[in-house]
């Protein structure tokens, strides 16, 4: 009776569509075969997207995902590798989030920039210096910080992108767009000059988490060590940040020293969007000078200067609370010393 039901259900669907497609009322409607194809697959219409069938093509968790911590591989980790979040998804064409614009919400200064190929381009290099090193935990980080967006993590989108564009084993989605290389300021990775490598037997996804509280890049450093003491019960030798090379002085300088984090146990990879995608270094460094060097050399833990202030307001639309006084007890004074100077070094647990 099933299979009667299905085959008429089928049949019924097929007749309709012939119908509407030769008497030309809508070009753009899927071709027969395609409708069948869905219904088969059990989508139904549901699946069928533009005008094609999508095969279940925005499905990215499957059964044989790999689970976090796989193993114990997360818990092991010594090395923390953060990834900060500068956006979030606004479109479910994920797929899309290596060049189109429109798969993220995007600031009026952030478009015709080169935001889609160097956020996926930071995701990868975050993905390659955890596949060089397993004992290391990986950290998308940043919040809910747009308020049209929703509840939206920029920490979750990211691992979503990972997850959609299958980036787990070191697969370069943004060459594959035919786009030109991003340009990487820092040898770590592009030792030998060669690109990145492909493992099979990726771990990264099970060493891999999200951090959704950090507005601004001190708090996705700050935040970021505290997830890892969250999943490890420690916390790390060794720290990597990735993001654009112009923020490189503002975290290895004024980050890492308002933390009093060792110099020596710190490392920065700098991504940057090919300059024929828009991108200009040289605007970008002024900017980064003006709005974020300035300010932070004179209030290292951005507590009083008005326009740190107004950001970390700006990005907390959803007037979200950091659990991290609660898991991280040891780090209680540093979440809440303003400075302006220094925390004293036998204040930090490291």
């Amino acid at each position: 009776t099933i299979v009667l039901s299905s085959f008429a259900a089928t049949l019924l669907l097929i007749l309709s569509f012939s119908a509407v497609q030769l008497l030309g009322v809508d070009h753009s409607l899927p071709p027969v075969h395609d409708v069948h194809q869905a219904i088969l697959h059990g989508g139904g219409m549901s699946h069928l997207r533009g005008g094609h069938v999508s095969r279940n093509d925005h499905i990215w968790i499957r059964s044989d995902s790999q689970p976090f911590n796989e193993e114990s591989v997360a818990t092991k980790a010594t090395h923390l590798i953060i990834v900060a979040g500068h956006s979030v998804l606004v479109s479910g064409d994920v797929d899309k989030a290596a060049f189109d614009e429109s798969v993220w919400f995007l600031l009026d200064y952030q478009r015709n920039r080169g935001l889609p190929q160097a956020i996926v381009s930071h995701i990868q290099a975050g993905i390659q210096l955890a596949l060089e090193d397993d004992k290391s935990l990986l950290v998308f980080s940043g919040g809910e910080t747009r308020a049209r967006t929703g509840p939206e993590t920029e920490g979750g989108s990211y691992f979503r992108v990972a997850d959609a564009l299958e980036l787990w084993d070191g697969h370069d989605a943004v060459q594959d767009e035919g786009d030109e290389s991003p340009n990487l300021q820092s040898t770590r990775l592009r030792k030998g000059g060669a690109g990145p490598s492909i493992h099979k037997q990726s771990t990264v996804r099970a060493r891999t988490i999200t951090e959704e509280y950090a507005t601004d890049s001190f708090e996705n450093l700050l935040f970021s060590i505290c997830r890892f003491h969250d999943v490890t019960g420690s916390y790390p030798e060794k720290i990597t940040i990735v993001s654009f090379s112009f923020k490189q002085e503002r975290f290895e300088s004024l980050h890492a020293g308002a933390l009093q984090w060792p110099i020596a146990r710190f490392d920065y990879v700098g991504v940057d969007p090919p300059s024929s995608t828009g991108f200009d270094l040289n605007e970008s460094s002024e900017g980064e000078k003006r709005n974020s060097l300035v300010p932070f050399t004179s209030d290292p833990y951005g507590c009083h200067t008005e326009l740190l202030q107004q950001k970390k307001k700006e990005r907390n639309p959803f007037a979200r609370t950091p659990p991290y006084d609660l898991t991280c007890p040891e780090m209680k004074e540093l979440l809440h010393w303003c400075g302006p100077e220094l925390i004293p070094k036998a204040s930090v647990p490291w």
